[in-house]
């Protein structure tokens, strides 16, 4: 059975250095933050538990980000759970082709501020915003 968790976050980025200092700004903020390092894993750990917010790194070896957001929209149980692209690629085709395959919003990491971070997370929660792309 598929346990849902409205206040859990999954980051998923192939480089813990980054991935990890992430997942404490949204402890400190409230959030059950874990990560994983692939997409492969990211897919094993949604079989038994379902975040509330995913956020995936683009450039990972093996599955890709886009491999991954394909994955979870293509599955019933994770079709509607909003998925945040976070990468270090600000390039306008990649941006694209994540909207095109159902991302909700895509964030280049050195463009975000930790405060903005926070901020774009509990929008998620709070009011749903973000369901619609917007690049930061």
């Amino acid at each position: 059975m598929t346990e849902i968790n409205a206040r859990k976050v999954l980051i998923v980025d192939d480089n813990a250095d980054q991935a990890r200092p992430l997942a404490l700004i949204l402890r400190h903020s409230g959030y059950d933050a874990q990560f994983v390092e692939s997409g492969e894993a990211a897919i094993q750990r949604l079989r038994d538990q379902v975040p509330g917010l995913l956020i995936v790194d683009l450039m990972m070896p093996g599955m890709t980000g886009i491999d991954v957001l394909r994955e979870i929209r293509h599955d019933p149980r994770t079709r509607t759970v909003p998925v945040v692209i976070y990468s270090a690629c600000s390039d306008e085709k990649e941006m694209a082709r994540a909207r095109h395959e159902g991302a909700n919003d895509y964030w280049v990491k050195v463009a975000m501020r930790i405060d903005e971070i926070r901020l774009r997370v509990e929008q998620y929660f709070t009011t749903g915003a973000g369901a619609s792309l917007a690049v930061h």
